[in-house]
């Protein structure tokens, strides 16, 4: 009987173990595994790769190295960022079918609380975010997901801050003070100035995320002249009606948010119906 010799029968089981679904390999590592002996070039491949695949930990690994190396250009914050968001559950496109599907209005603030329980790490979208907004030439894809991270961000917090019966909406069952769930998530005067005053944490306001939709959705539609609620800044542009309904709705968030404001720790019943109404749970 011809025996195979034992360098062959090596080399087949190490081809066997290295196939797709079969513990051993990496999918993005070549024969060379180390992170090191990759191009700049390679890694920014292979982590946008990986990013496409949904492979987090895989993409998270090569924007770290070239993180490391002091490469910190455009596309490898876009991909550090992008990688925070989806370990924490964010998804562009599924933001987008909230907001512009189901029932209607879609250009009033109750839409904007669809988002809020998409991600399932409010803290990691959060992270993400604030490499997103450190881009210096941001695409319009960037400024939409950008725009969308914000929502998704805000309306989770003011959830995790005034739901207090847990039933992910706000209504008259919650018990809103003015310092409801302060050891848990900021204070109200924190929360306001990163929601709307700014400077913002995360690097965007939901000012800042009306203006990121308003460029980033700008190019399809009917001609349309839009008006941010903090800074009146004026954009004019082309826009899908879905697309213009999901500004506005962002631009109607900020108003309610801003009639609150008024009322913290000066008329507590009037603060609460204000902080209720933001998601119409009352209506």
């Amino acid at each position: 009987m011809t025996r195979v010799p034992f360098k062959v029968v090596a080399l087949a089981v190490g081809i066997l173990l290295c196939l797709p679904g079969v513990i051993g390999c990496n999918l993005y590592d070549g024969i060379d595994s180390a992170l090191t002996a990759r191009t700049d070039e390679d890694l920014l491949a292979e982590g946008d790769l990986a990013l496409a695949a949904a492979d987090y930990a895989a993409a998270a690994e090569r924007f770290d190295a070239l993180l490391e190396r002091g490469n910190a250009g455009d596309p490898v914050l876009r991909g550090k960022g992008e990688t925070l968001a989806g370990q924490g559950g964010f998804a562009v496109l599924r933001s987008l079918d909230a907001l512009q599907n189901g029932i209607g209005p879609y250009d009033r603030a109750p839409v904007c609380f669809r988002t809020a329980w998409l991600a399932r790490d409010r803290q990691l979208v959060s992270q993400g975010l604030s490499w997103m907004s450190r881009l210096a030439r941001p695409e319009r894809p960037d400024r939409i997901a950008r725009g969308l991270m914000k929502v998704g961000i805000a309306t989770r917090l003011l959830l995790d801050k005034y739901d207090t019966n847990n039933n992910r909406r706000l209504d008259a069952y919650d018990e809103i003070d003015f310092d409801t769930n302060d050891g848990k998530t900021p204070p109200w005067p924190t929360l306001y100035r990163d929601l709307v005053s700014g400077p913002a944490a995360d690097g965007e306001t939901l000012e800042q995320a009306f203006a990121d939709l308003a460029l980033g959705f700008d190019g399809r539609g009917e001609p349309w002249t839009l008006i941010s609620p903090v800074l009146g800044q004026t954009f004019t542009g082309t826009y899908t009606d879905s697309n213009r309904a999901t500004i506005r709705a962002v631009g109607d968030l900020i108003e309610r948010l801003q009639a609150a404001n008024p009322y913290f720790e000066v008329n507590l019943a009037s603060f609460a119906a204000a902080i209720r109404a933001l998601d119409g749970g009352d209506d």
